[in-house]
């Protein structure tokens, strides 16, 4: 009799047991589907963050914004790059700590006063020689700016050209020496170039041989 007893007692534990493990499984899915829930939501919460810190330094005409850069994770702020002054350091974190939602702020911006001015001073450059009519289309030309020193290469076609590359870069606010290392593609004398090429060239301030 107690061996019977004991079977039936052993019997109804394990049946017991099953529908625990059931009732445990059937907790478990909902439980996982709400993690993944809230992971969607923070990383949505993050971008959020992360998009309103980068609008408040863009539009901020203190912080030269363009060389820097944010990362959020889990409401955490990183911001990271470079600025020109220990001041636009500080104040891109004041900038970004007012940002609602935002739980810490790292501080990692590097104080880099020569690259900042090259890297402004390149676009600068850029933006003249775009502005350059015997230029245009030509896609070989290529800048490099350090300390204040403009090296320019890639190819042209006339040296009067290269002439009018150096002359306009030469007039950037900023640039102190111009290292012209422009390759003209074929030498030629004044009277090979096109009334129309020689015309865009003097309205640039190039003198050309009659």
């Amino acid at each position: 009799m107690v061996t019977v007893r004991r079977k039936m007692w052993i019997s109804v534990a394990l049946v017991a047991l099953a529908m625990m493990a059931i009732g445990l499984d059937e907790t478990v899915l909902p439980i996982g589907s709400t993690l993944v829930d809230q992971g969607n939501d923070q990383r949505q919460a993050d971008a959020i963050i992360q998009s309103n810190i980068e609008k408040r330094l863009l539009l901020d005409e203190r912080i030269y914004w363009e060389l820097l850069h944010v990362q959020v994770n889990q409401g955490h702020a990183i911001l990271y790059g470079e600025v020109r002054t220990p001041q636009e350091k500080g104040l891109a974190a004041l900038i970004a700590s007012t940002v609602p939602g935002l739980k810490g702020l790292t501080n990692s911006i590097i104080v880099e006063p020569a690259f900042t001015r090259d890297h402004k001073l390149s676009e600068a450059v850029w933006n003249v020689l775009q502005g350059v009519p015997t230029l245009n289309g030509n896609d070989t030309l290529r800048v490099n700016v350090k300390n204040s020193v403009v090296k320019l290469e890639g190819v042209v076609e006339h040296s009067i050209q290269k002439e009018a590359a150096e002359k306009a870069v030469a007039s950037v606010s900023g640039v102190a020496t111009v290292i012209n290392l422009i390759e003209v593609k074929s030498q030629v004398s004044g009277e090979s170039v096109t009334e129309t090429v020689r015309e865009k060239l003097l309205q640039e301030g190039v003198q050309v041989q009659p």
